[in-house]
C-alpha cells in the first residue's frame, strides 16, 4: 500500500507518495507524474546511489532530528515534516482556506468525520479523513479553536475546495 508523506522544503509543503512495485520505488511529488526510483547505498556513510527515470545521480543525505539534508548535483536542501496544519495548498498555488473554514483538499469520499458542532480542538487535530485512489487523507485544523459547523459525514463524496468544517479560532 502506498505510503504520503507531507514534507516541508524552503517554506513550502509538498506532498509525496511513495508505492513499493516489485524491486523499484514509484515517487509521486505533489500532483507530478510518478517517478521511478531504484536507491542503493554505496559503502560511504550517507551515500546513495539512484537511478531516477533511468539518470543515475548521486546524493549526500545526513539526518539531524527529523530533519532530513540532501546534497546532489550540486545543490543542498534540506526536508522536514510538515508543520501540523500545513496542507501545501498555500495561497500561491489558489487553495489557501479562509480563515474559519476548512476545505477538502482533493476530491474523493469522506470516511470518517472527527469532530462535532461546539468540540473545542487543538492547532493540527484531524478533522475528518477523505479517501482518494485508495489513500486515506487526514484533513487537519491549521488554529486551534471551536468548531461552529460540520458540512460533510462519513461516505460523503466532496469535490476538492469544498467546504467540510467551520471553526472560530481560539487566538
Amino acid at each position: 500500500m502506498p505510503s504520503r508523506h507531507r514534507l516541508e522544503l524552503g517554506g513550502t509543503t509538498h506532498t509525496v507518495v511513495i508505492d513499493e512495485q516489485d524491486d523499484r520505488l514509484l515517487v509521486t511529488i505533489d500532483d507530478g507524474e510518478p517517478l521511478v526510483v531504484d536507491a542503493t547505498t554505496s559503502g560511504l556513510p550517507g551515500r546513495l546511489s539512484l537511478l531516477v527515470d533511468g539518470a543515475s545521480h548521486s546524493a549526500y543525505v545526513a539526518l539531524e532530528g527529523d530533519v532530513v539534508h540532501v546534497t546532489t548535483g550540486g545543490r543542498s536542501f534540506s526536508l522536514a515534516p510538515a508543520r501540523a496544519g500545513a496542507r501545501g495548498r498555500g495561497s500561491a498555488a489558489g487553495y489557501a482556506d479562509e480563515e474559519g473554514q476548512i476545505t477538502a483538499p482533493l476530491a474523493g469520499v469522506v470516511i470518517d468525520v472527527r469532530v462535532e458542532v461546539g468540540d473545542e480542538v487543538e492547532t493540527g487535530r484531524a478533522v475528518c479523513v477523505v479517501e482518494a485512489m485508495k489513500m486515506q487523507n487526514e484533513v487537519h485544523i491549521p488554529h486551534g479553536g471551536t468548531i461552529t459547523a460540520v458540512h460533510c459525514s462519513s461516505g460523503q463524496r466532496v469535490e476538492r475546495g469544498e467546504l467540510l468544517v467551520e471553526y472560530e479560532s481560539a487566538g
